[in-house]
């Protein structure tokens, strides 16, 4: 299913993506001959980008996989690092002195190159920028002008500095002409690397590869997604990519697609942790570059992608995503690195509708009072609230994948979640800030929505008719505290420093001392009205509340850190003259 859907991308991207045979890589330096193979110029190929030096992606012959104590025996075709087009030798710094390893790799590279181009050039001997590159890499002088240019010092600055060609006064590389695409595209695998056989993929006759092509932007190394690496996975006899019989041709769409979506200026692909997702649809849909945005773990402004929804979708309004493309297909899949090839972490595929309002529940769930001057919680300040000192390596590190799944299937939070926050909250001595209020109030609706209890979801503000009892321990103890700070202004410790986590995890055991204090600060208020007003505070919460229980599971702890959220927030919310909150 992953690698048809990422075929079709292919298909419906072609116009934008290489073709058979080609892909795209950043390439610092162009080398511009003449017709005659003499040097002319050294180009360098980037541009500026808010103040930073980025490397325009060229179209090259696709780089095939090398590795081993031979691996300079494999040049590329008509490009490749600057030891195998011009030998020169890998240097720690620009002024350093190679070692004598580093120049004989190079002249092996070197070698290995001017055969590659030997044999190109005699299969295709009208091609006039073939012919002048040979002419190049066989002369020492010309190679000699080259390394005396201006800006060669700044190709030694690149690690692996990747050098290919260009024609004076041509519009395309020499390795982009009509005939060396022709030669690219009917170049054929050996024996040992190709077989006939049926394609899982097409389902139709093709060249099965024994090695699939490896994908950039998850592992430090480009590694492959589909492999077999150990004999304890063969069958029938069959080993390698022959156990899971792929074409050659798909092989080529689905890897040049991945690639394509996981490019660094990708707006389809996000991360979170160690996982890199990426995201496409059937069809081109705004939904592509929302998502990324919306779950990117980078600083972004999450009320202004809340805004895009309701502009976007406007048809969840009526409760339903009605737009003609609702039943288009998305995809999310989530990729991690690991040791021999990547591992698919997460695979999800639905309807545009499915999608979007699952997004729209999500917000409906963060949905605060204070959101009017917080905003929306991205994903990112949510996840930094369950950790200490609000550090990214203090996050659980499963967490964040789970929350992801949560988000994209409309399902439960972890209970991890949950467990993180309230830890956190108790640690800091009641410290309940808006993005963890946000967070339990998510936590507490999803589990709620799927509960057969029938209870209900929590509102946006408070809610003076709540009588879940962890709820109104959470107001009875927000109430105490503002007392106390009217009785005693400028206090710096207030009972919530001390008491929070006991009165959260077992009320019995605190609120007994803390009514009997709440008496002295009465007694402390100078205004009879505000004596009047605490006592009715008090009472309007100890109606509803019949006993303190010795303990509160963690669905009341998450409960009474919402309660007090909700009544101290409702404490500075001003007032109409009806009396009704603005």
């Amino acid at each position: 299913m992953i690698l048809q859907a990422l075929n079709n991308y292919y298909d419906r991207k072609q116009q934008d993506l290489p073709p058979f045979g080609f892909e795209e890589k950043a390439i610092p330096f162009i080398i511009v001959l003449d017709e005659a193979g003499h040097f002319v110029h050294l180009e360098a190929n980037s541009e500026i980008e808010e103040g930073k030096s980025i490397v325009r992606p060229l179209r090259v012959p696709k780089a095939t996989g090398r590795s081993g104590a031979k691996a300079y025996e494999t040049a590329y075709c008509l490009w490749d690092h600057y030891g195998y087009v011009v030998q020169q030798p890998r240097m720690a710094k620009p002024e350093a002195l190679p070692t004598k390893k580093d120049v004989a790799d190079a002249q092996k590279q070197h070698a290995s190159f001017k055969r590659e181009v030997v044999r190109i050039s005699n299969d295709l001997p009208d091609d006039t920028g073939v012919q002048a590159v040979q002419l190049f890499i066989q002369s020492e002088n010309e190679i000699a002008q080259l390394k005396a240019h201006d800006i060669w010092p700044e190709c030694l600055k690149v690690k692996g500095c990747n050098l290919t060609f260009r024609l004076a006064g041509s519009n395309h590389l020499v390795c982009q002409s009509p005939q060396v695409i022709d030669w690219v595209t009917s170049r054929s695998l050996s024996k040992e690397d190709v077989q006939t056989g049926f394609c899982l993929v097409t389902g139709k006759p093709a060249e099965i590869v024994r090695l699939h092509d490896v994908v950039s932007g998850v592992s430090q190394k480009p590694a492959p997604l589909a492999a077999i690496n150990e004999p304890a996975y063969t069958s029938f006899g069959k080993d390698k990519g022959f156990n899971f019989p792929v074409g050659m041709q798909a092989v080529f769409k689905y890897t040049t697609a991945l690639n394509h979506l996981l490019r660094k200026s990708s707006s389809n692909k996000f991360r979170i942790t160690d996982t890199s997702y990426v995201c496409w649809a059937e069809r081109p849909n705004k939904l592509e570059g929302f998502t990324p945005l919306f779950l990117s773990s980078a600083d972004d402004d999450p009320d202004s992608t809340a805004k895009a929804v309701k502009t976007l979708f406007s048809s969840i309004y009526n409760g339903a995503y009605q737009a003609s493309d609702g039943q288009d297909r998305f995809f999310v899949l989530g990729l991690s690195p690991n040791s021999a090839r990547i591992v698919v972490r997460y695979w999800k595929t639905g309807t545009i509708g499915e999608f979007v309002e699952n997004y729209a529940l999500w917000f409906s769930d963060l949905e605060l009072t204070g959101r009017g001057h917080y905003g929306y919680p991205s994903l990112k300040k949510l996840l930094r609230a369950t950790a200490l000192q609000f550090k990214d390596d203090n996050i659980p590190p499963n967490l964040p994948g789970e929350v992801v799944r949560a988000i994209l299937s409309g399902g439960r939070l972890p209970e991890t979640l949950i467990q993180a926050v309230l830890r956190r909250i108790r640690a800091e001595k009641g410290n309940v800030i808006y993005s963890r209020a946000c967070a339990i109030k998510a936590y507490l609706n999803r589990k709620y929505r799927f509960a057969t209890t029938g209870q209900g979801e929590l509102t946006v503000s408070l809610d003076k008719e709540e009588t879940r009892i962890g709820y109104c321990l959470g107001r009875l103890f927000a109430v105490l505290e503002k007392l106390q700070l009217d009785a005693q202004p400028g206090i710096k410790a207030t009972i919530r420093d001390r008491y929070y986590s006991s009165a959260s995890t077992a009320p019995k055991t605190v609120f007994g001392t803390l009514i009997r204090l709440s008496t002295h600060h009465i007694k402390k208020l100078e205004n009879p009205a505000w004596r009047v007003n605490a006592e009715k505070r008090i009472g309007e919460v100890m109606r509803i509340i019949t006993d303190f229980p010795a303990h509160l599971n963690l669905e009341n702890q998450g409960l009474f850190a919402l309660g007090y959220y909700h009544q101290k927030q409702d404490f500075y919310t001003k007032k109409t003259d009806q009396g009704e909150d603005k």
